[in-house]
């Protein structure tokens, strides 16, 4: 699971003589304060405790993560040798304490949504559903989008549900937040992030574990955003879904032993 840098604890390190943050666990990239750089850590073929090399991202033999205040270069080789430059102070601090510490100014998170894994009763809120379930569930579109052929491009196409009637001007100005957030700091950024993004996220894996969809969920008061990724070349890359609550709500009160449809097709 990839760790938000804003509340997690560190261990406190001196790495290449400047004081830096470690972690076991990777971190969320867009968790990442502005100003600071996120570095990944592989371990020796022979012993992944033994601290090897610095990297951008670390696949195989994964040691763990470093967040640092100054950019560290990372050679053309794409990594860089610790050689003991890696010093642990026996220290654990937060980031805002580190920060507190070093005089370094903490911007504040633009990020207003946070996103979860699915749990597995809204697996079907992903997908089109029938025009019973749309209404009851009160879904105002989707968005279908992918990064084209170069895998940095963003194409997109909106699908109105409910003849469009839950597509209100308060509603467009916030998908157009949502989205844009997304394509900055989450998964919709580009194929590469979304890779990134989903690697570490197999609680938020769709169809039982078994295919290639991941489903997160993001809420405001109003609405509830169910975003389908799909982080592979040649097919369609993202899908999101968005959902009326107050509507919602009116449709509870109006058949309250009916429920919310959950499945989906």
């Amino acid at each position: 699971m990839q760790r938000n840098a804003r509340k997690e604890r560190f261990e406190s390190v001196e790495l290449f003589g400047k004081p830096a943050l470690f972690m076991v666990s990777r971190l969320d990239r867009s968790s990442v304060p502005k100003g600071f750089s996120r570095y990944e850590i592989r371990g020796s073929d022979n012993d992944s405790g033994k601290l090897n090399t610095l990297e951008n991202n670390v696949g195989v033999n994964y040691a763990g993560s470093v967040l640092s205040p100054k950019p560290i270069t990372i050679p053309k080789s794409g990594y860089k040798y610790i050689g003991g430059k890696l010093n642990f102070l026996g220290e654990s601090l937060t980031l805002t304490e580190f920060c507190e510490k070093h005089k370094i100014e903490l911007p504040p998170d633009p990020r207003q949504y946070t996103l979860r894994p699915a749990t597995e009763d809204e697996a079907g809120l992903f997908y089109s559903q029938p025009n019973e379930a749309d209404a009851q569930n009160a879904v105002v579109g989707h968005l279908r989008m992918d990064f084209g052929s170069s895998g940095k491009e963003f194409w997109s196409t909106w699908w109105p549900h409910n003849g469009d009637e839950l597509n209100t001007p308060e509603f467009k100005t916030e998908f157009d937040g949502l989205i844009n957030e997304l394509r900055k700091y989450g998964p919709l950024e580009n194929l590469p992030a979304m890779v990134l993004y989903c690697a570490d996220r197999d609680k938020a894996r769709l169809n039982g574990g078994a295919g290639y969809d991941y489903g997160f969920v993001a809420e405001s008061d109003n609405h509830k955003y169910f975003i389908r990724c799909r982080p592979m070349r040649g097919d369609y890359n993202g899908y999101v879904y968005a959902q009326d609550k107050r509507r919602q709500e009116m449709n509870m009160t109006q058949a309250p032993d009916q429920g919310m449809t959950m499945g989906g097709m």
